[in-house]
């Protein structure tokens, strides 16, 4: 595969709102304050993903640490990513760490992700990633071996079934999706979050969407892909999640 060439963010959203209305685009951590490119810039900070005002109760406040964002794969996600095949597409990449990782054990990787700043600090520590959303045009469609939806990246556009759909279309036949999933099994909420940063300095609003295992795979079989193997390490849960020839 060669490294992609630039892609740019053309503020589209395919995906339905959360409530079934439309929303204009906003994605994760970005506009108003942009608490995200903030912590981005320094390494480090607490985030808070929240609600933007009194939504599903179960959609609580979930907490970030830009360290861990920021350090590298820990020996359970290297595991995890041994189980994978090349290509791998990351999305959602962040600053790269899965990716960094994925390259010293000899799988091919790319991320994507709406952040430019990310995307930056990504391609700056030797990565291939492209500044854009997975809902627009992504290099070698169809042929990804498989693809990384961790640390909360399912909930990208507010509607888990539509970014399954589109992760499923990227990736060939019988390639595989990991995807994170929340510790409570039946939890399914989509709602509109922000972001904030210790300060209490919030980004603009931005569609979201939080599964457990148990509404992921319902998810994803609607979205053509089965769930064919889920496990939990150091308290976290994995889907591996299969496209269907």
């Amino acid at each position: 595969m060669n490294t992609p060439g630039a892609a740019t963010d053309t503020g589209t959203w395919t995906g339905s709102a959360p409530s079934g209305g439309t929303i204009p685009v906003s994605f994760f951590g970005q506009g108003g304050h942009e608490p995200y490119a903030g912590s981005l810039s320094v390494g480090l900070g607490l985030l808070t993903l929240r609600p933007e005002s009194d939504g599903p109760e179960s959609a609580g406040p979930v907490h970030f640490s830009m360290l861990g964002w920021s350090a590298p794969a820990t020996a359970c996600e290297r595991e995890l990513l041994r189980t994978l095949r090349g290509p791998v597409l990351d999305v959602g990449c962040g600053p790269g760490r899965m990716l960094a990782a994925a390259r010293e054990l000899g799988l091919m990787a790319m991320g994507v992700d709406t952040s430019a700043p990310a995307v930056l600090l990504a391609t700056s520590l030797g990565a291939a990633a492209i500044h854009g959303s997975v809902f627009d045009q992504v290099p070698h469609e169809g042929a990804w071996g498989s693809a990384l939806l961790l640390d909360g990246n399912i909930g990208i556009g507010g509607n888990i079934r539509v970014l399954l759909e589109r992760i499923a279309s990227l990736l060939a036949p019988g390639g595989q999706a990991l995807a994170e999933a929340e510790t409570s099994d039946s939890l399914d909420v989509a709602y509109l979050a922000v972001l904030e940063d210790s300060a209490g300095r919030a980004s603009a609003a931005f569609p979201w969407a939080r599964a457990g295992a148990k509404a992921l795979a319902a998810h994803a079989a609607r979205a053509g892909l089965a769930s064919v193997a889920t496990r939990t390490v150091q308290g976290r849960v994995f889907l591996t999640l299969e496209r269907r020839a």
